[in-house]
């Protein structure tokens, strides 16, 4: 257990599903596909949430993970779980905002809500019912959170960002309704996967990038080309990675596992985002040690993009009514927050 460390206490809840009804002798194998590469920590959490089903079933369900490129390719888990090639699928909303524009205020929303705030929208307000509407239409057996990273760097490059102006002309990787964002602003967007970031930046071929939090792009080593880090990620504050499991397979787990998967699942969402940050402190202070220069985004440009946000967000609801839904949902709720955080928030430091 030292691995997973508290998960002893969900293996307790497991023995209670296992007590609570009849229990099939007979064990179950699926084939889980993600659309992350091996060794990052998105990776580590569908893999963790793998483990934590094997463990807490006692062999009675097993997943075995897959990184992206392994069983099919990172955008293609999707339809392999919707028509069965796969069982499971572990992605991110946002992946499928051609399928579904609404993905992104599930994902990679431009200043969109942090952890806290968002998770509570999500599991205690109307957001669950909203996200199982998003996936509505696709025939999924189930679908589920399992993973919620913090903040993204927001650019490494070789030359300093420090005003809206600085964005303009810049060739950008980036993706997403992010890109949108800084097309408007005036940079060039260019949208590559994570492995040939690294060789872009270094070849010039494009000017920043951004991938992921601290810890992953210390993995992909964008320290060793780049002298300036951006920071913080106004462009996904919070990400939320998530399963889906085919319709076959999730009709063919007894009642005890398909709970037991669903609890899996959310303890994977807090140990990935505890996980995260304390892996990205450390990374950011890797950086530092390695001569970057890391450099905050002064607060009058965040106030500038974050107009443009809201405006590109209003726009696709405008077009949009499952959108419109989920939009106005979030922005009621993170109207009340922002009135406790005013009061319950220390202040001291």
């Amino acid at each position: 257990m030292r691995r997973f460390g508290w998960v002893s206490v969900s293996i307790a809840m497991a023995f209670l599903f296992l007590s609570a009804g009849p229990v099939s002798a007979q064990k179950i194998t699926w084939k889980m596909a993600t659309a992350w590469p091996a060794g990052t920590q998105i990776q580590w959490a569908a893999d963790f949430f793998a483990e934590t089903v094997n463990q807490m079933s006692g062999g009675r369900l097993e997943i075995k993970s897959y990184p992206a490129g392994k069983l099919v390719g990172a955008m293609e888990v999707f339809d392999a779980a919707r028509m069965g090639t796969i069982d499971v699928a572990h992605a991110s909303p946002a992946y499928w905002i051609g399928k579904m524009p609404a993905g992104a205020l599930f994902g990679y929303q431009p200043f969109g809500m942090e952890v806290l705030p968002y998770l509570t929208w999500l599991y205690e307000t109307e957001g669950m019912g909203l996200y199982s509407e998003l996936y509505a239409p696709y025939g999924f057996g189930f679908v589920a959170p399992c993973g919620i990273i913090p903040p993204e760097d927001l650019a490494w490059s070789n030359k300093p960002i420090k005003t809206l102006e600085d964005f303009k002309g810049l060739k950008f990787r980036t993706s997403g309704y992010w890109g949108e964002i800084l097309t408007e602003a005036g940079a060039s967007v260019v949208m590559l996967p994570a492995g040939q970031i690294y060789e872009a930046l270094q070849r010039n071929v494009i000017d920043a990038g951004e991938f992921s939090i601290p810890s992953m792009d210390k993995t992909l080593s964008f320290h060793e080309i780049a002298k300036y880090l951006l920071v913080p990620g106004i462009h996904q504050p919070s990400t939320l990675l998530d399963i889906l499991i085919s319709k076959k397979a999730w009709s063919g787990l007894p009642k005890d596992l398909q709970e037991l998967v669903k609890g899996a699942a959310q303890a994977a969402t807090m140990r990935m985002l505890t996980n995260s940050l304390l892996k990205d402190m450390a990374a950011l202070e890797f950086f530092k040690s390695k001569g970057i220069t890391i450099n905050y985004v002064d607060p009058k440009v965040q106030k500038e993009l974050y107009a443009k946000a809201v405006a590109l967000m209003d726009s696709k609801a405008a077009k949009d009514p499952f959108f419109a839904k989920v939009w106005q949902s979030q922005q009621k709720f993170r109207q009340e927050y922002k009135k406790y955080d005013a009061m319950m928030k220390l202040q001291f430091e």
